[in-house]
């Protein structure tokens, strides 16, 4: 491992250990607390180590030591010649970029100080993630903050290390709240509502959504598409216009209605909850959901109004008994299906029903 290899990885460290922290405090009192807790310890025992061992790796392009298993896009790009980067403009903050789902980060090499990269400058700039990028200090904000200025001070073409995921969609509004469709992982990715209201969106706006690679729930509203951009006109005439859509709780004619008056009850699937909506109710059926971290006492009520239920493995384990035995114990038919299985499961309620 090179020196800048062991410097990725440890940013990858933090960054999950960060994301930990957060959900970490959303979870104060659960079951996976005490888990959660010891993972932490151990990314950033991790992290220690490979500081330690910092200084006996080799720099990124150097042919000792690391015996050829360096990443093959760094060992063509020489090692950065740090003291004319930070001499060519007098930069307070020279570092590697990397990019985050809205904006990014740019680390000093010397110290280590980290400064954010709004997304409006990375844009700008054309900054990708792992570009060497200067920022001096240009005044402060309204709250005190301190003001930037970037600039790309080398180019490294690395961007496809990132681990960000992006789609670009028209913004709609479910029952979970504001988001954007995923055909790629056929659900409803959402984004917090305060950066709707930031932007000054309006459903069918068309947007630009990332989150980091393996975490949907992470997703940001990144950028917003102005109406004069030429890429916006090209999106929206693969889509059907807003004013043409059908009415909420209508279902499209173009699908078989082979579950017109059927009810579907999916239990779990939170985070995908959007997408079995949207596949049961195309085909006719009425919609119900719980989820599988709340199985309680409601469940038996959903469960007997159902004509099937779908029970999402992935997401029940130790509580799926329950399921199956309410299930049993009222007569209702049930299936089972992964976390994004929307299809499959539509598939086998056909099959049983």
């Amino acid at each position: 491992m090179t020196r800048e290899a062991s410097r990725q990885v440890i940013e990858r460290l933090r960054r999950t250990r960060r994301e930990l922290y957060r959900k970490l405090a959303e979870q104060v009192g659960a079951s996976e607390e005490r888990t959660m807790v010891n993972r932490a310890a151990d990314l950033l025992l991790a992290e220690e180590i490979l500081q330690e061992n910092e200084e006996g790796l080799d720099d990124a392009g150097s042919t000792g030591g690391g015996g050829g298993r360096a990443d093959p896009a760094r060992q063509k790009i020489p090692a950065p010649d740090w003291g004319a980067l930070y001499a060519g403009g007098n930069w307070e903050v020279a570092g590697e970029f990397f990019r985050l789902p809205r904006g990014g980060v740019v680390k000093d090499h010397r110290s280590g100080r980290e400064v954010f990269v709004p997304e409006a400058a990375v844009r700008a700039e054309g900054v990708e993630h792992g570009d060497l990028v200067g920022a001096q200090e240009k005044g402060l904000t309204d709250r005190g903050g301190a003001l930037y200025f970037f600039r790309v001070l080398q180019r490294r073409e690395l961007g496809h290390t990132s681990e960000r995921v992006c789609l670009v969609a028209p913004l709609e509004h479910a029952g979970s709240g504001w988001g954007v469709y995923s055909e790629d992982e056929e659900s409803f990715i959402t984004v917090p509502d305060g950066d709707v209201s930031s932007l000054g969106l309006d459903e069918g706006d068309l947007v630009e959504v990332a989150y980091m690679a393996g975490d949907p729930s992470s997703a940001k509203l990144a950028w917003r598409y102005d109406p004069d951009d030429p890429f916006l006109h090209i999106r929206e005439l693969k889509r059907v216009p807003k004013r043409d859509k059908k009415k909420e709780g209508t279902v499209p004619q173009t699908e078989p209605q082979d579950l017109l008056g059927k009810s579907v009850l999916v239990v779990g699937a939170d985070s995908y909850k959007e997408s079995f909506k949207r596949v049961f109710e195309r085909r006719g059926a009425t919609f119900s959901w719980e989820s599988g971290f709340m199985v309680g006492k409601l469940l038996e009520g959903k469960v007997r109004r159902a004509d099937i239920v779908v029970i999402v493995t992935e997401a029940m384990k130790h509580k799926m008994p329950d399921v199956e035995a309410i299930c049993e114990r009222l007569g209702r038919p049930y299936v089972y299906a992964p976390s994004r299985g929307a299809s499959g499961a539509l598939r086998e309620v056909l099959e049983r029903l």
